[in-house]
């Protein structure tokens, strides 16, 4: 290889650990072929093989993301200060025919799931802006969850979106009801606890039914971005229980410490109800988004049984510093990262706002309250760095009170700083 091949692989490399701006869409549908003049293509969209007819295509793309983080609150040396990698994924999708569409995403770094594979789906389309998904997915609810993590305003996703799974098995429909200002998405998948939780198989025989209404009034593009404003309720029940372990859920800081869990010997046995709702509004460089959630489960500890009702919310705001339009799913800059002719990409600053609340149910009988906290609020603020369309830099400051959680008093306040760098490729 050349040196000066070794000198941009090098700078690639360096700058790289970011992502692309995916286009956000309620369970957005794998895209149709690329009209590509050549059968084999790389470019900032990943590498596209073609079938000699154009009308079969496998994409490969990958990303990763590394962070630095520091627990500036942890005095007792109980988390680890340290480098670590958040995630590192190969996405294959594949335009199998007109029409049938597949996606598998697996973890080559660490798992944050039961198994390395993410997600493994068939989507097909059923006229009319209709289509079925089967397979293992995220869920619709829950807006900030149904982000990809590349896409978020801070580092990580707020403490309210512990009140939501990950992702299931199962089979959803999607479409637009009248208009594509209103779409809905109905799906039964196999249940799986809130708590950011995966699951790769069902322990018991009831299933989960979840629902979304996004209404989408006022859209318009700009330079090619979408913004304006949408609202959605969304939500899910099913029954849990089971064999296969307590199935509830654990809730954790933005720097991943645990502050609630149910105690030993208690399980899942009963309803389990999400509802929710979210909006965002976007124009010009500002942007901003909300949610709210209530949940129920109920849970039994030897003869005792109750329904523990929690709840959560989050508002977020974000403002490019350097004009280009806001959107849900980041900011694309006008002129990518090029020292040599002055262009430095595009910045962008957020803070966001969120709380997580355990209902009176869950104490003394289900949880310890001298261990689990009542609740948490996390005031956060952050700096994002968009080099190019694939790469991102970003760096936050997160402070999170709790209320209990302590033999005294509250849980000690957690002061939090995360950088991060992704790539997309």
């Amino acid at each position: 290889m050349r040196a000066a091949a070794i000198a941009r692989t090098v700078a690639v490399l360096a700058l790289a650990f970011g992502v692309a701006v995916p286009r956000l869409q309620a369970q957005g549908r794998t895209p149709e072929p690329s009209h590509d003049s050549a059968q084999v293509v790389y470019d900032e969209d990943g590498l596209r093989i073609h079938s000699a007819d154009r009308r079969k295509q496998l994409k490969v793309k990958a990303y990763a993301v590394l962070e630095a983080r520091e627990v500036l609150s942890d005095t007792a040396d109980v988390s680890t200060n340290n480098f670590n990698i958040k995630r590192s994924r190969v996405i294959f999708d594949a335009n199998l025919y007109p029409g049938i569409a597949a996606r598998v995403m697996y973890d080559v770094g660490p798992p944050s799931g039961v198994s390395p594979i993410q997600d493994a789906y068939v989507d097909a389309g059923l006229g009319g802006g209709w289509w079925l998904r089967a397979g293992k997915q995220k869920t619709p609810v829950g807006l900030e969850r149904y982000m990809s993590i590349s896409a978020q305003l801070l580092p990580d996703r707020s403490l309210a979106s512990n009140l939501h799974a990950g992702r299931d098995l199962g089979i959803l429909v999607t479409g637009p009801l009248g208009s594509e200002a209103v779409e809905v998405a109905l799906g039964v998948f196999d249940g799986v606890p809130d708590g950011g939780a995966n699951q790769d198989t069902d322990v018991n025989d009831d299933k989960d039914v979840t629902y979304r209404l996004w209404l989408k009034p006022y859209r318009r593009k700009v330079r090619g971005i979408e913004q304006g404003f949408g609202v959605a309720y969304n939500g899910s029940t099913g029954i849990e229980g089971g064999t296969g372990g307590p199935q509830l859920p654990v809730f954790k800081s933005q720097a991943a410490q645990t502050f609630f869990t149910y105690g030993t010997g208690v399980v899942a046995r009963g309803r389990h109800s999400r509802n929710g709702i979210f909006s965002y509004f976007h124009d010009g460089p500002f942007g901003t988004m909300a949610e709210w959630f209530s949940n129920s489960q109920v849970v039994a500890h030897g003869a005792s049984l109750a329904a523990v009702h929690t709840g959560g919310w989050l508002v977020n705001a974000q403002y490019s510093l350097s004009g280009e339009p806001s959107a849900q799913e980041g900011i694309t800059p006008k002129d990518a990262f090029d020292p040599a002719t002055g262009h430095w990409g595009a910045w962008q600053v957020g803070a966001r706002v969120a709380a997580l609340n355990v209902g009176d149910e869950a104490f003394p009988t289900f949880a310890d309250s001298t261990v689990a906290a009542r609740g948490a609020l996390e005031v956060g603020v952050g700096l994002n760095w968009y080099l190019t369309r694939q790469t991102k830099m970003q760096v936050a400051y997160e402070h999170t009170t709790f209320r209990g959680g302590a033999k005294v008093g509250d849980r000690k306040t957690e002061r939090y700083v995360q950088l991060r760098w992704q790539a997309y490729f």
